[in-house]
């Protein structure tokens, strides 16, 4: 992989974590344990894009996208905690 192609690939994680969030709000019935599961998929999907467009499909590309996935769930997990502190600050 080039690396533009990975570079285009990491910045996927705050992405993925977008879409996974508008997920959990457009279908609250979806278990929130099955998120991991939907940011690992996303980001497969993400760098089998990327890397298709690029001619660079391989193994490599799916194992990467795992780890976006992964990492862009870690992220949502990280910053959720954060994001309630800020907001709690705000209403006092």
């Amino acid at each position: 992989m080039e690396d533009g192609t990975i570079l285009t690939g990491l910045a996927a994680a705050p992405i993925i974590t977008a879409v996974v969030q508008a997920i959990s709000v457009a279908f609250p019935s979806i278990p929130r344990r099955l998120f991991p599961l939907v940011s690992m998929l996303a980001g497969v999907l993400w760098n089998v894009a990327v890397a298709f467009d690029a001619g660079e499909l391989g193994v490599t590309t799916v194992l990467f996208g795992i780890v976006v996935g992964l990492s862009a769930s870690g992220l949502y997990s990280v910053a959720r905690p954060v994001v309630e502190a800020a907001a709690a600050a705000n209403r006092n």
